[in-house]
């Protein structure tokens, strides 16, 4: 199971949505200078909600730890880029052979537009993060 540190911030029946404090990387500057965070904060001004299963009851302001399946990261990082990767270079490889350069361009295309019918279609395993229980007290000061 993989865990992460994360706060309540609202309930909605039995799932609650929750703000997910990752540890920074190195620590010594706790995410406040480095490039990566300086990313982080230019593309997610706001902090991302995530919507997870509630079994404990946490409440809002909680600080909880939230879980996910080992296999399912695995499972989503295969579909979202080995796919369409592999998809690419052979449909790029195959319009090469036929057509040379200009076809090795149009079949690369040919091949993201398959990987993006394929995702849209693709049926993903109904895997739902989880709270799994309450503490992590450095995310309640975040």
């Amino acid at each position: 199971m993989i865990e992460t540190p994360a706060r309540i911030t609202r309930l909605e029946g039995d799932s609650a949505w929750v703000v997910s404090h990752a540890p920074a990387s190195c620590g010594a500057c706790a995410g406040k200078g480095c490039g990566s965070s300086l990313f982080a904060r230019v593309l997610h001004a706001d902090e991302p909600e995530y919507r997870v299963d509630n079994p404990i009851g946490a409440e809002v302001g909680d600080s909880v730890v939230v879980g996910l399946p080992d296999g399912a990261l695995l499972d989503a990082a295969v579909a979202g880029y080995l796919v369409p990767l592999l998809l690419l270079i052979a449909a790029a490889a195959l319009g090469q052979q036929v057509a040379g350069e200009l076809g090795a361009v149009a079949g690369g295309l040919c091949g993201l537009l398959l990987a993006a019918l394929y995702l849209k279609r693709r049926k993903s395993p109904a895997v739902q993060p989880v709270v799994l229980r309450r503490g992590e007290t450095a995310c309640a000061s975040r």
